[in-house]
């Protein structure tokens, strides 16, 4: 990955925090390499990396024993950062890892292929989700289904009571 040139983010890095642990881990790396270049080891090897690291290296053809790999990769996850869009997504529940893949995907795929997700729990929905961008709000729940349903569950309810 040239400086200049835009990058892929594993489906792993999922939010603008997966991402600011991957800047960490890659300046902890970069630490670690420069240290044994000063010592004066010949053989220098990667220590264990991290699985989301080791996807970033993967799917931007990176060696992280190259310095300018790694200030490539550096400079792409800070630009990552500062300019991403960041999509808000409320569910009842825990996703499982599964969903959240399939989730990342997709808005990559339709939306942006930088995106980032964050995902939060609000359990007052039931089912469906809350979707948040910087200038619009879509509530998919259950909730507010039944909500606007209301007036037909009380004519039904009244239907029942005067049979």
């Amino acid at each position: 990955m040239e400086p200049n040139s835009t990058g892929r983010l594993p489906n792993l890095a999922v939010g603008p925090a997966d991402v600011s642990r991957l800047k960490r881990e890659l300046a902890s790396l970069n630490e670690y390499l420069q240290q044994a270049s000063l010592r004066g080891q010949a053989d220098i090897k990667l220590p264990k990396t991290s699985r989301m690291l080791d996807e970033l290296a993967t799917i931007n053809k990176l060696n992280f024993l190259e310095a300018p790999a790694r200030q490539a990769a550096a400079n792409f996850l800070e630009a990552v950062l500062k300019a991403a869009p960041v999509v808000h997504i409320s569910l009842a529940t825990d996703p499982s890892s599964a969903f959240t893949d399939k989730m990342i995907s997709w808005f990559r795929q339709n939306v942006h292929p930088l995106l980032l997700l964050q995902v939060g729990l609000q359990p007052s929905i039931a089912a469906g989700c809350v979707v948040r961008t910087p200038n619009k709000q879509y509530d998919l729940s259950v909730r507010k289904h039944f909500a606007g349903q209301r007036p037909v569950l009380i004519d039904k309810l009244r239907e029942l009571a005067a049979a």
